[in-house]
């Protein structure tokens, strides 16, 4: 009984102890990834990424997050494999570091929102409420070293709908990123299509798809 009580009282506390910006970032994963399915996912994924100018390349990542392994396939010209942080060039004339440049890009954008709870990320404040196409939002601020990202989560559901980042102190020049759709990868909603904006002038930049995954 005793045992019984001291949980009863505890747990409360434990919820208590969560700030907002925390609980925000629940939600989000509660909708995005219910069943923790990030951290080891095995899967491949095929984007087409598409500019105003220029012909539209076609990305192919295999991914292996419970080894730390990533193989990287663009257009067939670049080819490249990572593991942990050991890169290798196995296609083109780029060097290593890029392998893990694209890496790090592919997985973070495509892991989000459950990237946030990777242990180096910055103190996560919530910064106020705002409507995305009349859909009210909780917003959540990350600033990290050389970039301040906001997450825009729906309200209600959880649900990730765009974010925005900025490379100045002043946070008047960066980049905004609106999500459409969704596609299920092994119970997780990834929303499926990226258009990316500059700020302030709200230049199109292009379009990033997730065409397809193989399990």
């Amino acid at each position: 009984m005793r045992k019984l009580l001291t949980f009863l009282f505890v747990c409360p506390l434990l919820l208590n102890a969560q700030t907002p910006a925390d609980q925000v970032l629940a939600r989000a994963k509660a909708y995005h990834d219910p069943q923790d399915v990030w951290p080891s996912l095995v899967t491949t994924f095929t984007f087409k990424e598409t500019r105003p100018e220029g012909p539209d390349r076609s990305t192919i990542i295999s991914l292996n997050n419970g080894n730390s392994y990533m193989k990287i396939n663009r257009n067939d010209e670049e080819v490249y494999e990572v593991n942990g942080e050991v890169a290798e060039v196995l296609k083109g004339d780029k060097d290593k570091e890029r392998a893990l440049v694209l890496r790090n890009y592919y997985l973070y954008l495509w892991g989000l929102p459950m990237k946030l709870y990777d242990s180096n990320t910055p103190d996560i404040s919530l910064a106020g409420d705002e409507k995305v196409e009349a859909v009210n939002c909780r917003v959540l601020r990350v600033a990290y070293e050389k970039d301040t990202w906001y997450f825009y989560f729906d309200e209600d559901s959880g649900r990730m709908l765009q974010y925005k980042f900025y490379q100045d102190a002043a946070e008047t020049k960066g980049e905004l990123i609106t999500l459409e759709d969704e596609i299920m990868v092994k119970g997780i909603k990834i929303p499926q299509k990226r258009s990316w904006y500059t700020l302030p002038e709200m230049e199109y930049l292009g379009t990033d798809i997730l065409e397809g995954v193989n399990d």
